[in-house]
């Protein structure tokens, strides 16, 4: 009687721990798009227009890229414009996807800084 109840507890904690696993797998990555309507400058490269940011939580745990920006709406690989490891910040809990930049010189904008909604981690772009 012993051994079932210590193999009902085993089993029940495996399940537990199975789903709460998923749960973190299944939200590693975020995703958000931006319309760029004036020209922005990300790790050299030039956006305008809508773009797609992806971040991987898991990837960026293992110290590999974990930022992907994609032209258009999708997860597109012959669409990907650009990809980095970025550099965690906290900050206030952001109400809608955000992104911040700066003038690095006159009609130089460069995007410097991104948050997706209801996240309270920035995401800051390294220098490249």
């Amino acid at each position: 009687m012993k051994s079932l109840i210590f193999f009902l507890a085993v089993f029940a904690a495996l399940i537990i721990g199975g789903a709460s696993w998923g749960t973190k797998a299944a939200a590693g990555k975020q995703r958000a798009t931006f319309q760029f309507n004036q020209p922005v400058v990300l790790q050299g490269i030039v956006l305008k227009g809508e773009y797609l940011f992806v971040h991987d939580d898991g990837a960026m745990k293992r110290g590999e890229a974990c930022t992907s920006v994609y032209k258009g709406n999708a997860e597109v690989p012959s669409k990907l414009v650009v990809s980095f490891h970025c550099i965690p910040t906290e900050r206030t809990k952001a109400s809608h996807f955000m992104v911040r930049t700066a003038e690095t010189a006159p009609g130089i904008v460069e995007l410097r800084e991104f948050q997706f909604n209801g996240d309270k981690e920035g995401h800051v772009v390294p220098a490249k």
